[in-house]
């Protein structure tokens, strides 16, 4: 008897680690086994100090994720179902917080569960024909998953009420003028495009990076003056770190060079 493929695979490419939802006959829509394995994929990735960008994508050319498996779900008492909204809750809740900076890179529908775990990550890089939509409005229900909280969060409570509200889809050109998907790409050159993002995330100090998302983060959960004490409070830990008196030496030292070559090219009066 063949072993049943993984739900969800994983694979490096230099600093990027790249996790890949693996139901491409069921449009890589989740079941239990499949989140828990994504969640316990994310902490290899952030426990790797190799690994300085995650990325998330879907197998096959249809679907990124096309939400919770409905077959299943039908099946589930109000118990039950309530406590499959908070588990898939806790994982994208740690996805949007986890230290390092997230991909979702969305090459055909997101939808419903899908939308939420694009929407939890960092950074939408999306395939000029994946599509956006929040459809459980139309099966008389709605987004569990934290679709309505992330929804505010990254595009605005208007906007937010268009998407969860309406059922209907939204193309990737649609979504990119609400501003909350960060590049267009055809569907051949996505996975270089993400890698392009993934290098100039790489390429900066990690503990800066991760500073800069927690205060992020927390913009849209305080009021603005605790966002403030919040900030000044994350700018004083990286301010401490060797990271950053290295980045402001090497400031110093590059401005001393230019200075430098500056006064040797300066003409000689007479």
């Amino acid at each position: 008897m063949q072993n049943s493929p993984l739900p969800v695979l994983s694979t490096q490419h230099g600093s990027l680690r790249l996790l890949t939802l693996n139901r491409a006959d069921k449009l890589n829509a989740f079941t239990p086994e499949m989140l828990a394995l994504l969640s316990a994929s994310i902490e290899e990735a952030l426990a790797d100090e190799a690994t300085r960008v995650i990325a998330i994508t879907g197998s096959g050319a249809k679907a990124f994720a096309a939400g919770n498996d409905i077959e299943r779900l039908v099946s589930l008492d109000g118990v039950a179902a309530y406590r499959d909204m908070v588990a898939g809750q806790r994982a994208l809740l740690r996805l949007h917080d986890c230290a390092k900076p997230t991909i979702a890179m969305v090459n055909g529908y997101a939808l419903g569960g899908g939308f939420e775990l694009a929407l939890a990550c960092d950074f939408i890089v999306a395939s000029t024909n994946a599509s956006f939509a929040f459809p459980e409005i139309t099966l008389n229900t709605m987004p569990g998953w934290g679709g309505t909280q992330l929804a505010v969060a990254k595009m605005g409570l208007a906007c937010a009420k268009r998407f969860v509200m309406s059922g209907r889809r939204f193309s990737a050109q649609e979504c990119e003028a609400y501003g909350f998907i960060h590049g267009l790409a055809a569907p051949d050159e996505l996975f270089d495009a993400v890698q392009s993002l993934a290098a100039t995330l790489a390429s900066y100090d990690p503990f800066a990076i991760e500073m800069s998302k927690r205060a992020l983060n927390r913009a849209n959960e305080l009021p603005l003056s605790a966002g403030l004490d919040f900030e000044a409070a994350q700018y004083a830990v990286n301010f401490s770190s060797e990271g950053a008196r290295a980045g402001l030496r090497q400031f110093l030292e590059r401005q001393s060079a230019r200075r430098t070559a500056r006064t040797h090219l300066a003409p000689v009066t007479p």
